[in-house]
């Protein structure tokens, strides 16, 4: 027992958890001791782990295949041929075996568990790196409001010229279910489009069928993040505040786990008619009302705001817009 225990200690700390008594249970729980020891074995081919695990290439590569499909193997092209190696940090790992197709519903549990007793603290580690790893992108803009928008923040633009597009669920709602938001509306774009499809965890959509999930994501509540820099993205991910890993801790311990975008939100006082709609709408609580000349008034909170355009979009009076406050070289090259 001491001997298996000791596999899975080293996978955690492999994907730099060595601190962490649930990581290592989440690996027992998806992967049997051969596995691990394979797992411990990579980065190589299929050739290079038989000898370093002794077993046959034919057994080798039927478990990649396996580990694959759970998330936590991924694959490479090298002049030496496919590349296999394990999920490289806590993110990856996340990700990747949430989504596994056959995972029971404790393996979520035991996530969930994770999330509440031991993320946080790891959260704030993470929070003090230069740049988070995800930023906030703008709602989908009306072709006049497109002038200030580059094409790393434009949600259609990213989805007409990624060249692949899939949808997987969202892995932080799957575990937590602390809200009815809409589940299948996580897009893969380029390369991680093609990955969740050969696994089996994405569905292949076209671009008119990415924007009406981008649509219908709005329509939601839900905020598009993705990665926090200008080109390469991966991901357009339909965020809630209630259980997505980033947002539940920016709003209770107000930790830079993800960037605003580049704008803000702005009110014409001489509009607005104070119904509160925006304040029901902003997930961050970012929009309050206030008395002027003798009449309730939006007012935007500048550090709370996280420019999604969310409040924009429902507006009833167009009393809502998004001002460009942030340069270009905010978002990393």
């Amino acid at each position: 027992m001491a001997e298996k225990e000791d596999l899975y200690r080293k996978l955690a700390e492999r994907i730099f958890m060595p601190q962490s008594k649930l990581i290592p249970e989440l690996f027992r729980m998806i992967a049997d001791e051969e596995e691990a020891r394979l797992l411990l074995a990579t980065p190589g081919t299929v050739e290079q782990l038989a000898e370093r695990t002794g077993k046959d290439a034919v057994e080798v590569e039927k478990m990649l295949s396996t580990l694959f499909r759970k998330g936590l193997i991924f694959k490479s092209q090298r002049p030496e041929g496919t590349v296999y190696r394990m999920c490289r940090d806590l993110v990856q790992f996340h990700d990747a075996s949430i989504l596994w197709p056959e995972a029971p519903r404790e393996y979520h549990d035991l996530w969930k568990r994770y999330m509440e007793e031991e993320w946080p603290d790891f959260a704030r580690i993470a929070a003090q790196l230069p740049k988070p790893f995800s930023r906030v992108i703008p709602v989908n803009q009306p072709v006049e409001a497109k002038q200030r928008i580059l094409a790393y923040e434009d949600v259609e633009r990213m989805i007409r010229e990624s060249g692949s597009v899939a949808v997987t669920q969202c892995t932080c709602r799957l575990v937590e279910r602390k809200c009815d938001k809409p589940l299948e509306v996580c897009l893969q774009v380029g390369k991680a489009a093609e990955y969740n499809i050969e696994r089996g965890t994405g569905r292949r959509l076209t671009v008119e069928e990415a924007l009406e999930i981008v649509r219908q994501a709005e329509e939601a509540g839900l905020v598009h993040v993705t990665m926090n820099r200008a080109e390469d993205t991966h991901f357009i991910c339909n965020c809630c505040e209630d259980c997505c890993m980033s947002f539940s801790l920016i709003k209770k311990y107000g930790l830079v786990l993800c960037d605003p975008s580049r704008f803000r939100a702005e009110v014409d006082e001489t509009a607005c008619t104070g119904c509160g709609t925006c304040l029901q709408r902003c997930p961050f609580d970012a929009i309050s009302l206030q008395e002027k000349d003798g009449q309730e008034v939006s007012r935007v909170d500048a550090d709370k705001c996280m420019g999604c355009g969310l409040c924009v979009i429902t507006c009833p009076e167009k009393a809502l817009s998004l001002r460009e406050v942030r340069s270009p070289d905010f978002i990393p090259s």
